[in-house]
């Protein structure tokens, strides 16, 4: 095809994702049973639905786009819009349910595997259409649905204006909220062990050099963020469960969540507690193999006495 040419329609371009697709040796998703009519009582084994959505990516990224961001500095929300054919710098939002249910009419639509496939893809993919007869109320269908709104092009990129009911949003997005979205991008890539060595040892630092008391999981973030080089942070998603690990579990309270520093002496008792449970366990186990070789021993005793 030359750049004259007109693209490839909808239907043809599905089939020929579902042929390169098909083609991969697309892997499966976990056998397991199904709530929905028409399943009960027998297992279910669709295409696995993070591939099955990478590879129907480009077929929606056509016309529609999305944004990322994140929510209490941590989830991560996507919001989607669908390009306006006579100007595609504009685009009109779309609901998430409305969006997954096009991903399930697709799906429905895509044609069965070549005869060259296996067997276990043959029923995946016969399972995949059958689930996305469901629409909404198929969590699988969301699953792929999910997969495919993290590859769309992003607004910003692309300069669109996202719509609302008719009415463009206000405003364009500031320098600030581009680096959020930024951030957000880059905080779903793993960070270096290097990087999670950093924080878990800039936490442990910290608990050791703070009193005891609660501190505002933001406020410690912001610390951790003005102490620590920023090639060597990670994001928040990133920074929380290391600092859980070191800090605990964060407590809810009316001002927000917080994580709870104890005494010292709080932290020595456990600890002590820890290796006297830990000690304990293993005189028990001691005790056991003892005991068991001793009824051995007397067993033989009896056996040779007889």
């Amino acid at each position: 095809m030359t750049d004259s040419d007109p693209p490839p329609s909808p239907a043809d371009h599905l089939s020929a994702l579902a042929r390169a697709f098909y083609a991969s040796r697309p892997p499966l998703a976990e056998e397991s049973f199904s709530r929905l009519p028409g399943f009960y009582g027998t297992r279910v084994q669709p295409l696995r639905a993070d591939a099955l959505g990478r590879a129907l990516a480009p077929l929606f990224a056509r016309r529609h786009v999305q944004r990322a961001y994140l929510v209490n500095g941590m989830d991560e929300r996507r919001t989607l819009a669908r390009r306006r054919r006579e100007d595609p710098s504009k685009a009109d939002y779309v609901s998430s349910e409305d969006f997954v249910a096009l991903v399930a009419d697709v799906v429905c639509k895509m044609p069965a595997p070549p005869g060259s496939a296996s067997n276990g893809v043959v029923g995946a993919a016969r399972h995949s259409r059958r689930l996305a007869e469901h629409g909404t109320r198929s969590p699988w269908v969301r699953e792929v649905a999910r997969a495919v709104a993290a590859e769309l092009p992003a607004m910003a990129d692309l300069g669109v204006t996202l719509y609302r009911d008719g009415k463009p949003e206000a405003g364009r997005w500031s320098a600030e909220r581009r680096a959020e979205y930024d951030r957000t991008r880059e905080g779903r890539r793993p960070p270096a062990p290097e990087a999670l060595a950093i924080a878990e040892a800039w936490c442990t630092d910290w608990r050791d050099r703070v009193g005891p008391g609660a501190y505002k999981t933001s406020a410690v973030y912001t610390s951790y963020v003005a102490e620590v080089p920023e090639d060597d942070q990670v994001t928040r998603p990133r920074f929380h469960p290391v600092a859980v690990s070191v800090l605990g579990e964060p407590v809810r309270r009316s001002a927000g969540r917080f994580y709870v520093v104890p005494e010292p002496a709080e932290i020595a008792e456990v600890a002590e507690r820890v290796a006297r449970l830990a000690w304990e366990d293993q005189r028990a186990i001691l005790l056991r193999i003892v005991r068991r070789e001793h009824l051995a021993a007397a067993a033989v005793e009896e056996a040779r006495a007889a």
